[in-house]
């Protein structure tokens, strides 16, 4: 027994050697260590509410905790959310909150949070869990936990409609849906015949409320759920496209007079100044609409070849009796001409094609803002 005493204490001394040669940490755990922080909610239940996205819903504080090794160690803090009931399926990563001894979320942080976790209106039991981190160089200590549940329930940020709501100097009024282009995003857009009139959106139709008024100065939106609504004016008549975007930062609404195309949204590169070639409606030709916020603007990526010629079909099956769009003169260079008339027959004006001057892959971008309609060529990665 006592030989295999001292080769367990020969070996446990090779392994300290070993362990101050490298230098390796001493670590030490404190077990059932007592909850010094006592982490609490301002509510333990609350109701969120889109109308008030930007204020504070909830704010959790602790006490300090210590060090149970020097009480000159720095002690940091981190916290996280999770559903309640499962833990593993619903949690937010943890928040490092340096020495802070609380923190808040916003009515839409939070929104935001338990938005994946259930549906909209439904109730969660949320539980906050805050650690405590020891910074020792010589010793571990495990961080310590302190937790606090509390109830809350959200709404749907982004409808899947919101509707405007018109009203002419005779007083009638009419109403229109606006869809999302990409459902999600936030971004809704509707395209319809509009006369002079006050307007204003809201997110259920046949309902007064929540609304989307104007912030005041003719561009920017405000969320109502009660109260007083302020009218967007339009003094323009004919067909428009209105872009209502409700995201933090922009919360603004623009009407548009866009260029409407024979086939909705559909525009072809053709030609061999391009990959494409000369095949008509080629599924690699299709231009795009890549940005939500500008239905207007039509991109095709590719790859160009200096010399050879290229036009934009607009959907049709044959040359000579559908329409195009044309360059503005013969051979224009894309990298310089920037000018787009109206799409057009190939007899009402000839076979007009656009010559790029250089090779290599480019963006090719068309406005169809009636307002300003051009084309824009830029180097593409």
């Amino acid at each position: 027994m006592k030989k295999i005493f001292y080769q367990i204490m020969g070996l446990c001394g090779i392994l300290s050697m070993a362990t101050a040669c490298n230098e390796d940490p001493e670590y030490f755990t404190l077990e059932n260590q007592p909850d010094e922080m006592h982490i609490v909610a301002s509510t333990d239940k609350l109701v969120l509410d889109r109308g008030k996205e930007d204020e504070k819903a909830i704010t959790f504080t602790w006490d300090a905790a210590s060090s149970p090794i020097s009480e000159t160690d720095l002690v940091t803090y981190s916290l996280r959310l999770y559903a309640t009931a499962n833990k593993s399926a619903n949690s937010t990563e943890f928040y490092e909150l340096d020495t802070d001894l609380g923190k808040s979320f916003t009515h839409d942080e939070l929104n935001a949070i338990i938005g994946t976790w259930v549906l909209p209106g439904q109730e969660v039991k949320v539980t906050a869990q805050v650690l405590s981190t020891v910074h020792n160089e010589n010793k571990y200590v495990k961080p310590a936990s302190s937790t606090v549940e509390f109830t809350v329930s959200g709404y749907e940020k982004y409808p899947t409609y919101i509707y405007i709501r018109m009203t002419d100097v005779e007083g009638h009024v009419a109403t229109e849906r606006l869809r999302q282009r990409n459902m999600g995003s936030g971004i809704y857009e509707g395209t319809f015949d509009v006369v002079p009139c006050t307007y204003h959106f809201t997110t259920v139709a046949g309902a007064d409320y929540p609304a989307y008024g104007n912030d005041g100065d003719g561009e920017h939106l405000i969320y109502l759920n009660d109260g007083e609504i302020t009218e967007f004016t339009n003094t323009e008549e004919g067909r428009r496209t209105f872009i209502v975007d409700t995201n933090r930062g922009y919360n603004d609404c623009r009407m548009i007079e866009i260029l409407e195309l024979p086939i909705s949204e559909t525009m072809y590169m053709v030609g061999n100044g391009c990959s494409v070639g000369w095949d008509l409606n080629k599924s690699d030709g299709l231009f795009k609409i890549e940005d939500a916020r500008n239905p207007h603007l039509y991109s095709w990526t590719g790859q160009f070849n200096a010399g050879g010629e290229i036009k934009i079909c607009l959907g049709g099956p044959s040359w000579g009796e559908d329409p195009f769009f044309f360059a503005p003169e013969y051979d224009a260079d894309p990298m310089t001409n920037h000018k787009l008339d109206r799409y057009r027959l190939q007899n009402d004006g000839g076979d007009v094609k656009w010559k790029p001057s250089v090779s290599g892959r480019y963006k090719f971008t068309f406005c169809l803002d009636m307002k300003d309609m051009h084309t824009e060529f830029v180097p593409a990665n």
